[in-house]
């Protein structure tokens, strides 16, 4: 009996038979693409299973979100950050921390759009070159050491360092005209505003608004703090990017001895996208990691964009002399402001609200002023409201 040909088909010719390295590549994409659905389809499951059997144990546990008990508890971002406490001392004090410019692969002053970019994001944070003109520089230091020897002689400085080696001025925008320009990138105080305020709209996207401006003064001897992060008020768990970012304006040389702020490059994120910054993560593992803990390299004129979420702090000045800088934070346009000094952005003097810009006024989230009642509220005689 003849036996049937298995290499012929009744339907005509024979598919031609696949590269091997071809059918390898589609068969690993197939593959990956059902593990990948069936990670999706497990996790759905989970979730729902999780919840069903889970709300017994949360209604007995009752509200737990402000006390502590709850993983998404505010307070659980602060009680990570105890892992870092004296950390910054210790580490400064026993020669470990590095300044920046020691690593090739670490960020450098750069007006390169594309890099500064993948700065930000590979290391939570770039820096720009020539940001301020030297005459801008100029003309905001001026008026930024006028504005501190003032308010000490009203006894009103905010001084943040022991032996008065450190001073705060907080609200810059209501202190004058050339801050007000730079927080909102104007050219005539910021010769690249425009391109850090492209770099700064694609991190917090449109409408961002402004938590703070203030001006950071440190004497030799000042300016130490812990390791934080800009965002620790926010709940976990944080979603892969960033709430705000601060921007800080270099009137004067950043390096390890001029006090520049001390930063754990890549802190923020994973390849990911995850976040480093999550509960039960090992901080300090990151601070012990490559490159560690180091001090910002910046020139004067310079300007340092930075992701909240990135373990940072304010580095010690041992060198003679007096660092200044302009520090303002930014935050997506759905969040209140980030920053401890921003409830002054709603105590604005009229004759000062009169010179905002429009854009300004939107930054602040004070774009009514008038103090007279309005709608139904300014209804006066019988027909007021009780």
């Amino acid at each position: 009996m003849t036996q049937p040909d298995r290499a012929s088909s009744a339907s005509g010719r024979l598919p031609a038979v696949a590269d091997a390295d071809d059918a390898l590549a589609r068969l690993r994409e197939e593959n990956a693409r059902l593990r990948e659905e069936l990670a999706q389809l497990r996790a759905v499951a989970n979730e729902t299973t999780a919840a069903d059997a889970g709300w017994e144990t949360e209604m007995r546990r009752g509200i737990g979100y402000a006390d502590g008990r709850s993983p998404t508890s505010s307070l659980s971002a602060g009680r990570l950050l105890k892992q870092l406490a004296g950390i910054s001392k210790e580490r400064m004090k026993t020669g470990r921390v590095r300044d920046s410019r020691e690593f090739d692969y670490l960020p450098k002053e750069t007006t390169d759009e594309a890099r500064l970019e993948a700065d930000f994001v590979r290391w939570g944070y770039c820096v720009v070159k020539d940001a301020m003109s030297p005459r801008q520089v100029a003309a905001q230091l001026e008026r930024l050491s006028d504005q501190a020897a003032a308010e000490r002689r009203a006894n009103a400085a905010t001084i943040t360092g022991r032996n008065e080696t450190a001073q705060l001025v907080a609200n810059l925008v209501l202190k004058g005209a050339v801050f007000r320009a730079a927080v909102e990138f104007k050219e005539s105080a910021a010769q690249r505003g425009p391109l850090v305020d492209r770099l700064l709209t694609k991190v917090m996207g449109e409408g961002f608004g402004l938590g703070c401006a203030h001006g950071s003064i440190v004497h030799q001897g000042g300016g130490l703090q812990e390791l934080h992060i800009d965002q620790v008020s926010m709940p976990l768990p944080y979603p892969p990017f960033p709430f705000g970012s601060l921007i800080i304006w270099c009137y004067t040389e950043f390096n390890l001895a001029a006090g520049g702020t001390y930063i754990v490059p890549g802190s923020h994120r994973a390849a990911s996208g995850a976040t480093r910054f999550r509960a039960g993560a090992d901080l300090l593992r990151l601070v012990d990691g490559e490159p560690g803990l180091v001090a910002i390299c910046a020139s004067p004129g310079s300007c340092v964009l930075t992701d909240t979420r990135v373990l940072h702090c304010g580095g010690r000045r041992t060198a003679e002399g007096t660092r200044y800088a302009m520090r303002c934070h930014y935050n997506r346009h759905f969040m209140r402001a980030l920053h401890e000094q921003s409830n002054a952005n709603v105590h604005v003097p009229d004759d000062v609200y009169v010179l905002l810009s429009e854009r300004l006024k939107r930054m602040m989230g004070i774009t009514a002023n008038n103090h007279a009642p309005i709608g139904e509220l300014s209804m006066d005689g019988g027909d007021a409201p009780r």
